[in-house]
């Protein structure tokens, strides 16, 4: 555990590194939908049916791996019928693919007088092409491994239609097409019940419509001193006339100094009456992390 909390607090220290202008640098932990299922502290995926199941399976297992928190795969990742016996948790379900090729009749503009090199005249012709359509469905659930309640669930499907006529390049290969979009399906799978951590840059707001001269120049001169005093910086943001931007930057500097708390009320408190898009993102980071925290305490990670 204690490794965990380390490794945890390296990843935060990375915040402190270089930020774009006029941004700070924030680390968040995203929050899964199946908290539930984020819980457990072991997985093992089980048997996928269906014709593309065996490969499914494997792309869960990688999949899982990557979900890291602190630089450490979240869940301890079991294998074999060992390791279902003994995992939390466990992913089962189908994975069914099918193909259907066949000629199409398509119209593409050709040379229709002349030779090609020297085409005097284009237009659309009717020519026998060839059309490619794959569907990729898969039924997932993830099982208490001792209670046996169904902890998250969800169909996901992919699919790809892809057509060419002669002259033109062929789509890749039916095989890597179906590993790309089962590749894709077991990321969205374990997003939902695998949280992972993400470290950026989050823009200050610099909009100053509606502030007198004084406090534009005053709020302009605590814009550019984020970068190289950001508590200086928040403390002007702190003092200055409350408005759209000073509020959400009171904010972000309560995140950037892990004041969750404070950061949720400042964002929550805009939001009511600011239609920007970056409120949302805010509320939905801050409040991840926190959830995320309690989490992680709770396990003693």
């Amino acid at each position: 555990m204690k490794r965990g909390r380390i490794a945890l607090a390296a990843a935060l220290i990375g915040m402190s590194g270089a930020a774009s202008a006029e941004a700070v640098r924030i680390a968040a932990l995203r929050a899964p939908e199946a908290m539930g299922v984020a819980a457990a502290r072991s997985i093992a995926v089980g048997r996928i049916g269906g014709n593309d199941g065996s490969r499914l399976g494997p792309a869960l297992e990688r999949s899982l791996a990557g979900r890291t928190v602190g630089g450490r795969p979240w869940f301890d990742l079991l294998g074999g019928r060992a390791g279902e016996a003994r995992a939390d948790m466990i992913l089962d379900g189908t994975a069914i693919t099918d193909v259907d090729e066949g000629p199409v009749t398509l119209k593409r503009r050709r040379c229709i007088e002349g030779p090609e090199d020297k085409c005097t005249k284009k237009g659309d012709v009717e020519l026998d092409c060839t059309r490619r359509r794959i569907d990729v469905a898969s039924d997932l659930r993830v099982v208490d491994g001792e209670s046996g309640r169904i902890g998250w669930g969800a169909r996901l499907t992919r699919s790809n239609e892809a057509s060419w006529c002669p002259g033109e390049s062929r789509p890749i290969g039916v095989e890597s097409q179906v590993d790309e979009m089962l590749r894709s399906i077991a990321d969205e799978a374990t997003e939902k019940f695998a949280p992972d951590d993400w470290t950026g840059n989050v823009r200050f707001r610099e909009g100053r419509k509606g502030m007198d001269k004084e406090t534009a120049e005053r709020f302009k001169a605590a814009i550019r001193l984020t970068q190289r005093d950001l508590p200086a910086a928040c403390a002007e943001f702190a003092a200055l006339p409350d408005h759209p931007s000073t509020l959400y930057n009171r904010a972000l500097c309560a995140e950037a100094t892990d004041d969750y708390a404070g950061a949720e009320r400042g964002y929550s408190a805009l939001g009511q009456s600011d239609d920007n898009g970056d409120i949302d993102d805010s509320l939905a980071r801050v409040r991840g992390t926190i959830a995320m925290r309690a989490l992680m305490a709770e396990r003693g990670r």
